[in-house]
């Protein structure tokens, strides 16, 4: 998505804001595969926390 800041009648330019806002973004499918991999990655570690703590004796 192209993000621009149009020009404001004062001169000054706003915020940003999506050049074709009613254009659907579009997500490369490398980016799923990321985030999907980043998703992965923290059940794990929430896993790993959870087993350090009950080997450490803290589990309930």
């Amino acid at each position: 998505m192209i993000m621009v800041r149009r020009k404001q009648p004062n001169g000054s330019y706003g915020p940003l804001e999506p050049l074709f806002p009613d254009e659907p973004p579009k997500i490369d499918e490398t980016v799923l595969v990321l985030l999907e991999a980043m998703a992965g990655q923290q059940e794990q570690i929430e896993e790993l926390k959870a087993e350090v703590k009950a080997l450490k004796g803290g589990a309930e």
